[in-house]
């Protein structure tokens, strides 16, 4: 993918629960439909996922997950579109692969029994994020002594063990995991530095849409009514250098950041 502009990632949650969006299009057709609609709208990436990672999320059976997302995925594939999975699980992550995904997007940097073997032998693009503990229980206090040292130090270990499995160093792409077992200080000290980890020589993507922590600073407790302030975080991470952001609202992130590469471009 070129890289010379921010790309944009639209979410398509195929379930019923995620913290803005459950229940919206979590259904086959609508799903696709939604997929579509963020394509036309200016997505380079669709990403598909099945299970909600908010904070205290259930878990959903690997069958479960392969029922939601696989059919998705396959059709969004089928019609041309850069198809990323957000799963952990090995076993939604070669079956989606089959249908067509070209990116697998892991909040826990494979790290299940697995998933490293299933990126090995992928070639798909690999993002991997920083999460501290697990969506049952990343809320509960999050502390760190070196905040950014960590984040960093995590994704040079879990680079390093996927190369070491066979994984090529330009199918990498780092996250910093903005609400993952984040306190509301933590994650504008990412979104701040974003420099420091676009630094790593690795693609970068930041999410942050809608999340908790925007919400706070905005003074918007609907995650529905956090455009506005999602947009702004965007930019700034655009801004910043991340060549990725992972949004819910693909339209208005496409008009900031053509206003702002007009800017660029401008004597």
């Amino acid at each position: 993918m070129d890289l010379s502009r921010p790309l944009i990632m639209g979410i398509v949650n195929v379930t019923p629960d995620s913290f803005s969006d459950g229940g919206t299009h979590n259904e086959f057709e609508a799903a696709v439909a939604w997929g579509k609609r963020l394509a036309e709208q200016g997505a380079d990436i669709l990403d598909v996922g099945g299970e909600s990672t908010r904070p205290g999320a259930a878990e959903v059976s690997v069958e479960e997950e392969i029922r939601r997302v696989v059919p998705v995925v396959r059709e969004l594939a089928r019609e041309g579109f850069a198809v990323s999975v957000d799963t952990s699980k090995p076993e939604v992550m070669q079956a989606s692969l089959e249908a067509g995904a070209c990116i697998l997007n892991d909040i826990r940097a494979f790290e299940l029994p697995g998933a490293e073997e299933v990126a090995a032998q992928s070639g798909a693009g690999l993002v991997i994020m920083h999460m501290q503990g697990t969506p049952q229980t990343m809320q509960n206090r999050p502390d760190y002594e070196d905040l950014l040292g960590e984040i960093e130090a995590y994704l040079k270990a879990r680079e390093a063990a996927l190369l070491a499995k066979g994984v090529r160093l330009e199918q990498i792409c780092w996250d910093a995991g903005f609400g993952f077992g984040k306190t509301f200080e933590h994650n504008f000290s990412i979104l701040k530095h974003t420099e420091r980890f676009v630094a790593g020589g690795r693609p970068y993507l930041m999410g942050l849409s809608r999340k908790t922590s925007i919400g706070a600073a905005a003074n918007q407790p609907d995650p529905s009514k956090r455009i506005v302030s999602s947009v702004a975080g965007a930019l700034l991470a655009a801004e910043r250098g991340a060549q990725i952001v992972r949004v819910h609202d693909v339209k208005e992130t496409r008009e900031a950041f053509d206003v702002w590469q007009a800017m660029q471009a401008a004597r």
